[in-house]
């Protein structure tokens, strides 16, 4: 089938591109980039994957031929989104590069005279013997070879780092034991223009937390390989706000790579989700079967709270692939919050029997064990998924979440900052370090951390109601009512009354009954509407404060609607709710009112 997008030859060609890249990246032992690329290349439709003029995989002669690059030439059409296509900018290429008498490139060259002892190497570091093929390739030249060895140095550095822990939530030993490795290693890095020893160059740099310096590295080297997953997801990392995104996305190379990069970096900061799902929607047009694309759309209902219908694809993308490990975690999330145990049971078995020693499938076993109360044994097995992977963001925060649940908040504040440390835009490591701070009775540290969630999550209501808490442990109840009016905007049907009854209790406290009044006939209206499955005995308390406020004294000639108090008190009477007793006393006392008002009394 051809796309919309992009003509057949665009196509092919980035087909082409893809596996030269998937086999770069495979050399270079960057495994997670090589399977995704491997992935979004399967995604493209077979008979779209190469056309009769152009080979399966074309020989040097051809390459010249070829149509221009999809990353150099006009986006794919994303709405106002992107901005229109330009003249490519001739630096995107990068320099012609030199070659031998033979045609030659003399880099290509150096990496064919050191084959023998790059396979060598390759096998050594397949084995994760890093230490190896630092020796071994000490004394080579080629950038391929360059790069296996740098990238061991940092993953052996890495993990002698990680073993020497005195204590495993020890974030800044860590720090410590990885600094002088790491800039050594950078100052080998220092003049290289090789794509990939130039987005190794970032990965340190974000390690040292030099976080613009790796931007730019990251940046130089998508102009390059644009295919390098790696980059981009470790760009998208780095990428703390919408301006800052917005800045970034007009230097980046236009291809259909740059709106996968948007795509994650919206889901990230939790912005623009009906833009977000248009652009998975365009893209599924060229990667009509590409199971990544159909996890970020599950995502994006994920982050709405539209918890069935990400379900609905969740399911639908386990069937496509039962042994896809990525975002089994999150799925694991959206279950634990609906309350299906049975599904989240089911889901840790089966996923235990595929890999039991995947970080994903720990947290995942990990939920199962919360959700059971076994707090103890989730910790156990968010820890065994941090001993797999130190990085893994969600382990850190559920792990933290779970030394609440002890009451052990020295534990999970180390856990959340970690959390952050990792990934500072995940908001539920903020409300979780808001929640360990309370438990301290620290709450002016906990206003300051609940305050990160809400610009992270501006319209959760989850993270406004737990300001405006602390704001009434405090007795700065202004604040607590701006505090919850500002939750109302993101409060689902369920939410909004709990809200509208504690805005009418704290106008109470501050003797403005008008105005706590106000939010009781709220309550009485949605309730009344049906639009809250709330029952009589449920809105008690607002229908007797409504009453009572009705059958107030004549104030300046005027008096409140009797009718309506009484019609209010009845309701209450009839039900078993705790105000039953008192609205009956209140309906004798208005029966008597209009008695006497009837006999002419005062």
């Amino acid at each position: 089938m051809s796309t919309s997008t992009l003509s057949p030859q665009e196509v092919a060609q980035m087909a082409y591109e893809l596996r030269k890249t998937v086999r770069e990246l495979k050399d270079r032992g960057l495994i997670v980039a090589a399977k995704w690329a491997s992935e979004l290349l399967s995604s493209i439709p077979k008979e779209d994957r190469s056309i009769p003029h152009l080979p399966f995989s074309p020989p040097p002669q051809m390459q010249d031929q070829l149509p221009p690059s999809p990353h150099l030439g006009p986006r794919p059409s994303l709405g106002d989104f992107l901005p229109p296509p330009g003249p490519v900018d001739s630096a995107l290429a990068g320099p012609s590069k030199a070659r031998t008498a033979h045609g030659v490139e003399v880099e290509e060259e150096v990496d064919i005279l050191e084959e023998d002892e790059f396979q060598l190497a390759k096998s050594y570091y397949d084995m994760k013997e890093f230490d190896r093929v630092v020796w071994l390739l000490q004394g080579a030249k080629g950038s391929r070879s360059r790069f296996l060895r740098i990238y061991s140095a940092y993953l052996s550095a890495d993990r002698k780092a990680q073993e020497g822990l005195p204590h495993f939530l020890d974030t800044k030993q860590e720090r410590l034991a990885l600094f002088r490795p790491l800039n050594e290693l950078l100052q080998e890095l220092e003049d290289d223009s090789d794509p990939y020893l130039v987005y190794l160059r970032g990965l340190l740099l974000m390690r040292l937390d030099r976080r613009d310096d790796a931007i730019r590295c990251f940046e130089a080297s998508v102009r390059e390989r644009p295919y390098n997953w790696s980059a981009w997801s470790q760009m998208a990392q780095l990428v703390n706000s919408a301006e800052m995104f917005l800045s970034l996305k007009e230097r980046l190379p236009h291809s259909v790579m740059l709106t996968f990069f948007a795509i994650s970096v919206m889901l990230d900061l939790h912005t623009g989700t009906d833009l977000v799902m248009s652009m998975i929607r365009e893209l599924q047009v060229i990667f009509p079967t590409s199971v990544h694309l159909k996890a970020q759309g599950a995502l994006v209902y994920y982050h709405m709270r539209e918890f069935e219908q990400a379900e609905k694809e969740f399911d639908e993308m386990q069937k496509a692939d039962p042994f896809r490990m990525e975002d089994v975690d999150i799925y694991s999330n959206m279950l634990y919050v609906m309350d299906k145990r049975a599904k989240l049971g089911k889901l840790a078995h089966q996923y235990a029997e595929i890999d039991h020693n995947r970080a994903e499938v720990c947290c995942l076993i990990g939920n199962y064990y919360s959700s059971r109360a076994d707090h103890t044994k989730a910790i156990t097995y968010f820890k065994r998924s941090l001993l797999l992977n130190r990085e893994y963001l969600p382990a850190w925060t559920l792990m933290g979440h779970e030394f609440v649940e002890l009451k052990n908040s020295h534990a999970a504040i180390e856990a959340y900052r970690k959390a952050i440390d990792v990934n500072a835009k995940d908001y539920r490591a903020w409300y979780g370090l808001g929640q360990a701070y309370e438990l301290l009775d620290m709450p002016m540290y906990a206003i300051e951390y609940y305050n990160q969630a809400t610009a992270l999550r501006p319209y959760d209501c989850r993270m406004w109601t737990a300001l405006a808490t602390v704001y009434e442990g405090l007795q700065r109840l202004p604040d607590a009512i701006q505090a919850h009016t500002r939750a109302l905007l993101g409060a689902d049907a369920f939410q909004t009354p709990m809200i509208l009854s504690k805005l009418a209790a704290l106008y109470t406290s501050l003797n403005q009954p008008e105005q706590a009044v106000s939010y009781h006939r709220k309550i009485l209206a949605l309730g009344e509407n049906g639009k809250t499955g709330t029952s009589v005995a449920e809105m008690a308390a607002s229908y007797l404060a409504v009453a009572e406020w009705e059958m107030r004294m004549p104030s300046n000639g005027e008096r409140g609607d009797w009718a309506l108090a009484a019609h209010y008190l009845e309701k209450v009477s009839s039900t078993n709710a705790p105000q039953r007793d008192r609205a009956e006393e209140a309906l004798r006392e208005l029966r008597i009112r209009e008695a006497r008002l009837a006999a002419g009394l005062s």
